[in-house]
């Protein structure tokens, strides 16, 4: 799980630095590049290191020929999870985090048309953009809150209000009892 205090180990785009978020720079560079593979990589980033689950998009990129979200919500369950499988694997939990790669990728295709950016541009607030990161898949309060710190930090969030942002959950109201 991501740290807010591993937030220093991004620089904002414009200093030139690029998303320093894995040991690959041809990995990094996917991630400054490609929504969808930022955003999978902050799936990946639990249980299991930071900057290698940083790099897994990269490596599911070399192993599928692409990072469509469509053609990985489709793809067969088994098939998906023997690319998770390979050496090195893609993830400590092939598994399970192949199929919560394709929860994810069949919800950005159903609600944000396969584009994972349209998280952040279509937010109109830091409130907004919480509570839709919080509707992805396997995405929790903690992680909610560092994604919302290293999309400002990278300066891709068209609004203040992200920095020392923290993410809540609505509390449920109870259901009235029924006569």
């Amino acid at each position: 799980m991501p740290k807010i205090e591993r937030l220093e180990w991004i620089a904002p785009l414009s200093e030139g630095r690029g998303v320093t978020l894995s040991n690959d720079p041809a990995a990094d560079l996917l991630l400054a590049e490609d929504a969808n593979a930022l955003l999978l990589g902050v799936l990946l980033d639990s249980q299991y290191a930071s900057r290698q689950a940083f790099a897994s998009p990269y490596r599911l990129h070399q192993r599928l020929g692409h990072l469509d979200l469509a053609e990985i919500a489709a793809m067969e369950e088994t098939a998906l999870h023997e690319v998770f499988r390979l050496t090195p694997a893609l993830h400590r939990f092939p598994r399970k985090f192949a199929g919560l790669t394709q929860q994810f990728a069949w919800y950005v295709v159903e609600i944000h048309g396969g584009d994972s950016s349209r998280i952040w541009r279509e937010a109109s607030d830091v409130d907004h953009l919480a509570q839709r990161i919080l509707a992805l898949p396997s995405f929790g309060v903690e992680k909610t809150t560092w994604t919302v710190g290293m999309l400002g930090t990278l300066g891709r969030l068209p609004f203040d209000g992200w920095q020392g942002y923290r993410a809540t959950v609505a509390k449920r109201t109870a259901k009235p009892a029924q006569q």
